[in-house]
């Protein structure tokens, strides 16, 4: 199955309205599995200033990360992987990304 994937609007580290039913599964599969982990990882693309992509990625995680907690998963379960830069040829909202994966 492919990753549960939130997509932001530009420039904004604001949940969209869309992103709770992705959570509510997300988060009901992590409480089910309390070993588990669940790995954030936040995009961006090359375009504009490195340094403040990576910082909106991680602030995307960090919101997802607060959101899941919020819906009673256990923070120690949630791990931030750090920003990733997405590479070139894709659909421009990919680089505005975070994805979600239980491992």
């Amino acid at each position: 199955a492919p990753l549960p994937r939130i997509y932001f609007e530009v420039d904004s580290d604001l949940l969209p309205a869309d992103a709770a039913e992705v959570l509510a599964r997300v988060a009901e599969a992590a409480r089910a599995n309390p070993a588990a982990a669940v790995l954030i990882s936040g995009f961006h693309d090359a375009t504009g200033n490195p340094e403040h992509n990576a910082d909106l990625a991680k602030r995307r995680a960090q919101a997802v990360r607060h959101a899941l907690e919020a819906n009673g998963v256990m923070p120690v379960q949630l791990v931030l992987d750090k920003p990733q830069q997405t590479t070139g040829g894709t659909d421009a909202r990919e680089a505005r990304r975070v994805e979600l994966r239980l491992q």
